[in-house]
Formats: structure tokens, C-alpha cells, sequence
């Protein structure tokens, strides 16, 4: 039976992604997405990690604010809260990271346009 575990959003960074590595060595970030659900309601925020190559990318480019498509898988997280009830969170897994806002002008290109 074929299976498929996809998803994709659009929004805004929330935070800063700041680069992490495993004890093992691997590269990863962590950052929080809010997409917007329309006029009036509040933004839903997911938690987004990026692994290796994408993390060292997203850390290097990204930053708060900054607009994003982001695809990937959803995966789900066991825990327990402060007062030890067992929950259950989601995040997403990306494997698409793409920039949308417009590339930032350098000093230059902003001199000429004078």
C-alpha cells in the first residue's frame, strides 16, 4: 500500500534559526513558522527543523521575518508538560526551504537608484 507523508506552508519566520549540531555531528536548525489563516484570526505557528545542507542554508539566509515556502513531512512528538500529562506535538521535517522575499539591494544598487 503506497503511503504519503507531505506537506507544504507558506509564512514568516518567527525567530532567528540558529545552527545546531548533534552529538554525532549533524548540522540542524530549529525555527517557528507563522501562517497566516486568513483576516482576523490569529496566525497558526508550526516548528519547523531543517537537517544538514538545508540547516547550514537557512541559518546562513533566514532570519525573522524573513517570507518562506517550506515543504516537508509532519512528525509527531511524544512528551510530557510540566505537570507530567503525557502530550503529543507536531512538527514538520523540511526538505524545502525557499526564500520568497525579494533578494535585499547592496549599498551600490541602492547609490544608483539616487
Amino acid at each position: 500500500m503506497a503511503t504519503l507523508n507531505q506537506c507544504s506552508f507558506i509564512g514568516h519566520l518567527g525567530k532567528d534559526p540558529v545552527l545546531e549540531v548533534t552529538s554525532e555531528g549533524k548540522p540542524f536548525t530549529k525555527f517557528s513558522l507563522a501562517v497566516d489563516q486568513g483576516k482576523g484570526k490569529d496566525p497558526m505557528w508550526l516548528n519547523i527543523t531543517t537537517w544538514d545542507k538545508l540547516a547550514e542554508t537557512v541559518e546562513r539566509f533566514a532570519h525573522k521575518g524573513t517570507q518562506v515556502f517550506v515543504q516537508g513531512r509532519l512528525k509527531l512528538q511524544k512528551y510530557k508538560d510540566r505537570s507530567n500529562t503525557e502530550r503529543q506535538g507536531v512538527d514538520i521535517v523540511a526538505t524545502i526551504v525557499q526564500i520568497l522575499d525579494k533578494k535585499p539591494e547592496t549599498d551600490e544598487q541602492q547609490a544608483e537608484q539616487l
